[in-house]
């Protein structure tokens, strides 16, 4: 890239928001994907834009220029979508982290991109509210990166995947317009569904500069628990056995004996390691209605051969299983290893 070109973008954000030597755009190359790249797929520049103007600003240059930009959040996808390509330029959004706004009234969150979906969470909780999507990289992942991957998580089972969520968004598009799809109600009907188009897309068709998602009331309780089988086949049957019977699990996780191992070597939850698979299963809903869901589910998975059912006494305890499931992906990387 031509030191004018590069002079340009750092006029852009601030040349304290760029970064250009080699060995710090060397740490943009990857994510959580098992997708590697050479030397010359090393970016020239990675930019920190702070708003929607900046990213327009970037994004007309770079057409004019024919330099391909590769948005990104903190990395966490494992389907290589922040992957760099020859000449390309980095756009890291974390600086636009800010929860614009929480509406009670009408049950919707404003956020910027680089929101932790975890503190949106955290924020909507304190005020009875509920985010439900949930993917297990919550704890680092951005909102933005969850939006351009549609990520879902453990509590899909209930409550869907993140585009079941988003009312709208600001984006900007390639040629650097600034566009608003959707809206802030609930009802939104009319043109084509551009927000269902963009969630989804990884980043293809723009670029996430805000997000308007749906809120719900928090359940006023759940109920977590462990069930161990020595028979996949039928670990896998409960599923099946539990939606038959009338009961819609908030989760429903299965993790085989790969998985179970892997997890153990790693987090050292207490898995049993010579089990053929493990169940977490979680309700959610009125106190009053989850122990009469849980007891059917139990009594299912019993006649089913589950070696034991443990029900988790309390919140802490509940974590504990769930440290077991958000542990997989990382666990699950010493099969094969980066090289």
């Amino acid at each position: 890239m031509r030191q004018e070109l590069k002079d340009t973008f750092k006029s852009i954000v601030g040349s304290e928001h760029v970064l250009d030597k080699v060995e710090d755009c060397a740490c943009y190359t990857y994510d959580a994907s098992a997708i590697s790249v050479t030397k010359k797929e090393i970016p020239p520049l990675v930019l920190f834009p702070a708003t929607a103007e900046e990213v327009s600003k970037i994004l007309r240059l770079a057409n004019i220029e024919k330099t391909p930009i590769i948005p990104r959040g903190l990395g966490s996808n494992v389907t290589g979508g922040t992957i760099p390509s020859v000449g390309s330029v980095i756009m890291v959004m974390t600086r636009m982290n800010k929860i614009l706004r929480i509406d009670q009234n009408n049950l919707v969150a404003e956020v910027e991109p680089g929101v932790i979906t975890a503190d949106l969470q955290t924020e909507v909780e304190k005020l009875k509210l509920f985010y439900p999507p949930d993917p297990a990289s919550k704890g680092f992942s951005t909102m933005g990166g969850n939006v351009a991957e549609c990520a879902g998580g453990p509590r899909g089972a209930k409550y869907g995947v993140t585009r079941d969520y988003v009312l709208g968004l600001e984006v900007v598009l390639p040629t650097g317009e600034i566009i608003r799809t959707g809206a802030r109600t609930m009802k939104s009907v009319a043109g084509f569904d551009l927000t269902r188009l963009i969630t989804g897309s990884e980043g293809a068709l723009a670029v996430i500069t805000k997000i308007i998602v749906k809120l719900i009331p928090l359940p006023e309780a759940k109920k977590t628990m462990l069930v161990v089988y020595d028979d996949l086949a039928k670990a896998c049957e409960t599923v099946a056995k539990v939606f038959q019977a009338g009961v819609v699990p908030t989760t429903m996780e299965l993790l085989d004996n790969i998985f179970i191992n892997c997890i153990e070597d790693y987090a050292h939850v207490g898995l049993p390691k010579d089990a053929e698979a493990v169940m977490l299963i979680e309700v959610d809903g009125d106190e009053e209605v989850l122990d009469k869901q849980i007891t059917k589910i139990s009594e299912i998975c019993k006649a089913l051969k589950a070696r034991s059912v443990t029900i988790a006494k309390n919140d802490a305890e509940a974590e504990l299983l769930w440290v077991a499931r958000r542990s997989s992906f990382a666990s699950v990387s010493a099969i094969a290893p980066t090289i």
